[in-house]
């Protein structure tokens, strides 16, 4: 691996700058189908950190899951939400949740293995 330049973030800049609506599809077992999620941005992130693990969890899916519209509020009436975020709950079982939110926080770049050390320097 080559060590960054400053000349190699500027010409990455435009390309950065498309990369903050970067979408996945993820299968859910028990829907036996595909949902859009968006990455995160890192205000999201640390609100949902915030939050604790399962609200957190909940939170973050709520806003990143983009195709089927969870905010919809057809959908939220259908399943007699009184509280935006019961959606999450009425239709993900409770690990799915977990693994949406574990895949939303790595698209972010807080997964495991996104950094790591290359060599000790010495001073």
């Amino acid at each position: 691996m080559a060590q960054i330049k400053l000349s190699d973030l500027i010409a990455q800049a435009e390309k950065r700058k498309e990369q903050k609506k970067v979408r996945k599809q993820l299968y859910i077992k028990s829907l036996d189908g595909e949902i859009t999620v968006e990455k995160p941005s890192r205000a999201l992130c640390l609100d949902a950190l915030d939050m604790g693990s399962n609200e957190g969890d909940a939170y973050l899916v709520y806003e990143c899951v983009v195709d089927p519209p969870l905010k919809n509020p057809d959908l939220q009436a259908a399943y007699s939400c009184t509280q935006p975020l019961e959606i999450v709950d009425a239709i993900f079982e409770p690990g799915e949740v977990a693994q949406i939110a574990k895949t939303l926080v790595e698209m972010a770049g807080y997964g495991d293995g996104a950094v790591k050390v290359v060599e000790d320097l010495k001073n």
